[in-house]
């Protein structure tokens, strides 16, 4: 059986808030004063189980997100104390072309399905031949 590679988008997917805009053009370092947010948010359990299920089965995760890339070990470490299944975490940065940075990795990583919580991101990237959907429940 081949492994399913599934997508997801971290912050108001995985987690219920979304903290990282990506059209604001701050500096990244701004961004650690957010950091404390992250520490009282926790993953959505129900979609935290469901990607346990989905491993069980074959699936593979890799977590794409829009935060700074020079967060990319803290958010494997908060996502590996919460016990979220994934193989990587892609932070793809923030500003103007995080968009088209984060379909570019989910394209070369060669992701099957794509799952965001909001349709505007899913519909840029059925736009741009990504399968995408806005829930686990959409695949599984």
């Amino acid at each position: 059986m081949k492994v399913k590679v599934v997508g997801i988008d971290l912050d108001g997917t995985i987690t219920p808030y979304t903290f990282f805009n990506p059209d604001i053009p701050l500096p990244w370092w701004l961004f650690y004063l957010l950091a404390p947010l992250d520490f009282v948010s926790r993953p959505r359990k129900s979609v935290v189980e469901k990607m346990r299920l989905m491993v069980a089965q074959g699936y593979q995760f890799k977590v794409f997100t829009r935060r700074p890339q020079q967060f990319s070990r803290f958010t494997e470490r908060r996502l590996t104390a919460h016990h979220v299944p994934f193989v990587r975490v892609f932070c793809v940065g923030i500003g103007r072309g995080a968009n088209e940075r984060k379909l570019k990795a989910i394209k070369e990583e060669k992701v099957d399905v794509f799952v965001d919580s909001s349709k505007a991101h899913c519909e840029f990237m059925k736009r741009n031949l990504i399968n995408a959907v806005t829930s686990l429940e959409e695949i599984f």
